[in-house]
C-alpha cells in the first residue's frame, strides 16, 4: 500500500471521527471500541493476544506477529441509552422547577471508526499507524428540561493518531512504543437561572421570576496535545503471551469561547454587571493514563482463553473549571473528584475450522463517578459487558470480523445539592435516577498483503 493512500485513509478516518457523536462504552468517557475481533472477547487478553494489527491500540508490541503489510478497518456502532426519571427539582429558595425528564434518551447513537496500517521494515523491526476515537461522549437534553441549569449538551471528542515501531528483541520477546497526536474538542452547554440570581444577588431589582428568566451559555474550544504510548509482549512459552502496556495522560488546554443568549432579564444584568457577555474561554482536561496487562493461553490448538486487567489514572479529572478573559466573569466550575478504576475482563476463542472462529467474553467496567458528585453531564455508572464474535477468513490474506456487547448497568442515581456543593447554587437541587443501557455492534475488514 502506497504512502498516498495510507494518507487518504487516515484523511478519512479523522473526518469520519469528527463527524460523529460520540457514545458510552468504556466508563467515564473512554472508548475501547477499535477492534471487531477484540470486542468479541470483550477485550479479554487485548493485550496479549495479537490476532491481528488492531493490536496496537491496546499493545504495539504485537505487531512483531504480523509479517509483511497489513491494513485494517473497524466500525462500531454504539447505541447507548440515558433516560432520566426526574424526582424533584428545586432553586436555592426552595422553588420548584419545572420542566421534563429531558426529552427521552439523552444519548445519541453513534459510529466510531478506527484505522491501522502496519509494515515489517526488517527481520526484527516493524512500523505502524493507527487514527481512533479513545474519548468521546455526546449527551443532550431538552432545552426546557427539569435539569437544565445543570446540562444541556455535553459533547467531548479526541481523535488519536498514533504511530509506532515495534522491535523484537529475542524470539520470545517484543518491545515498542509509540506517538501519541491527539485532537480533542469539547462543547458544553447548560441554561442559566437569571431569576434566581437577580433574586439573591439584586433583590429582585430587574424582574426575574426564580426558574422563569432563563438565559442559556455555551463554551467550545479545543486543543492539540502529545503523549506516548508502550508496549512488551512476552511469549512465555508456546501458545501462552503476556502484554504490558501503558498509555501516558494527555494534557489538554482547550482554548475557545463562551456565547450567552440572556434573555429579557439576563440582558439588564449583563448590562448592569458587564458579565455574560461574549468572551474567550479556556479550561483544562486531562486524558489518563492507562496501564494494562493481559494473558493469552492457546489451551489447545482450537480453543484458547485470555484474561486481561487495566488501570485508568481517572482520577486526575478532579474538577472542570471553565476561565474567561472577561474579568466580571466568574470561573463555571463542576465539581467531579472521580476515581481510578479497573477494567477486568475474562474470555475465550474456539477455532471451528480453518474459516471460522468464535468468540465470547465478560468483563467487569468500573466507574470514575461518585455517587454523590454523578452529574447529567456524564451519567456514569458500574457496568457488566457480556459479548460474542466470530471472525470468517474470506481468502488467505483477507478476514471480517463482527463482534456484539451488551452493556449492563446499575440505574445512576442524581442527588445535586444547592447547598452542599456552592458551585450549584444557582444550579439548583436535582434529584432522579438514570436508565441506563448500552449495545455494541462492531464490524473489521483486515488484510495481508
Amino acid at each position: 500500500m502506497s504512502r498516498l493512500r495510507w494518507t487518504l485513509y487516515a484523511v478519512a478516518a479523522a473526518a469520519g471521527l469528527l463527524g460523529a457523536s460520540a457514545g458510552a462504552g468504556a466508563s467515564g468517557f473512554a472508548l475501547r471500541e477499535f477492534s471487531a475481533s477484540g470486542q468479541g472477547n470483550a477485550f479479554a487478553g487485548a493485550t496479549a493476544a495479537a490476532e491481528d494489527i488492531s493490536t496496537m491500540a491496546f499493545n504495539p508490541a504485537g505487531l512483531t506477529r504480523h509479517p509483511g503489510e497489513s491494513f485494517a478497518g473497524a466500525a462500531t456502532l454504539i447505541v447507548p441509552r440515558a433516560e432520566f426519571m426526574p424526582s424533584g427539582a428545586t432553586t436555592i429558595l426552595g422553588g420548584a422547577i419545572g420542566g421534563g425528564n429531558g426529552g427521552g434518551d439523552a444519548a445519541p447513537d453513534t459510529v466510531v471508526p478506527a484505522l491501522f496500517y502496519a509494515r515489517q521494515l526488517s527481520s526484527d523491526w516493524f512500523a505502524g499507524a493507527s487514527v481512533t476515537a479513545p474519548y468521546g461522549l455526546v449527551t443532550d437534553y431538552d432545552h426546557g428540561w427539569v435539569g437544565r441549569y445543570h446540562a444541556l449538551k455535553s459533547d467531548i471528542r479526541s481523535i488519536n493518531f498514533n504511530p509506532v515501531v515495534a522491535y523484537k528483541v529475542t524470539p520470545h520477546l517484543s518491545v515498542a512504543g509509540g506517538v501519541q497526536i491527539a485532537y480533542t474538542r469539547g462543547i458544553m452547554s447548560n441554561a442559566i437561572d437569571f431569576g434566581t440570581l437577580d433574586a439573591v444577588s439584586f433583590a429582585g431589582a430587574f424582574g426575574g421570576t426564580p426558574a422563569g428568566s432563563d438565559g442559556t451559555s455555551t463554551a467550545e474550544g479545543d486543543d492539540l496535545a502529545l503523549g506516548f504510548n508502550l508496549g512488551l509482549l512476552m511469549e512465555v512459552r508456546p501458545g501462552t503471551r503476556i502484554g504490558l502496556a501503558y498509555r501516558s495522560k494527555l494534557h489538554n488546554r482547550l482554548d475557545g469561547a463562551t456565547s450567552f443568549n440572556n434573555g429579557t432579564v439576563g440582558e439588564a444584568i449583563a448590562a448592569a454587571t458587564g458579565a455574560f457577555v461574549q468572551t474567550g474561554m479556556q479550561t483544562e482536561i486531562n486524558l489518563p493514563e492507562t496501564a494494562s496487562v493481559g494473558i493469552y493461553h492457546e489451551v489447545t490448538d482450537r480453543l484458547a482463553i485470555m484474561a486481561e486487567a487495566a488501570w485508568t489514572a481517572w482520577s486526575r479529572l478532579r474538577e472542570l473549571r471553565l476561565t474567561f478573559d472577561n474579568a466580571a466573569q466568574s470561573d463555571n466550575v463542576i465539581t467531579s473528584n472521580w476515581e481510578d478504576t479497573w477494567f477486568l475482563a475474562v474470555g475465550a476463542t474456539w477455532r471451528a475450522n480453518d474459516r471460522w472462529v468464535l468468540r465470547t467474553g465478560i468483563a467487569y467496567d468500573q466507574s470514575p463517578v461518585q455517587d454523590a458528585l454523578r452529574t447529567p453531564r456524564v451519567p456514569d455508572e458500574d457496568r457488566i459487558w457480556f459479548s460474542l464474535g466470530a471472525s470468517y477468513h474470506i481468502s488467505p490474506g483477507a478476514s471480517l470480523d463482527i463482534g456484539y456487547t451488551r452493556l449492563f448497568l446499575d440505574d445512576a442515581a442524581i442527588g445535586l445539592s444547592a447547598t452542599a456543593d456552592p458551585n450549584n447554587a444557582f444550579r439548583g437541587n436535582l434529584s432522579g435516577r438514570f436508565d441506563l443501557s448500552t449495545d455494541i455492534l462492531a464490524v473489521q475488514y483486515r488484510m495481508q498483503f
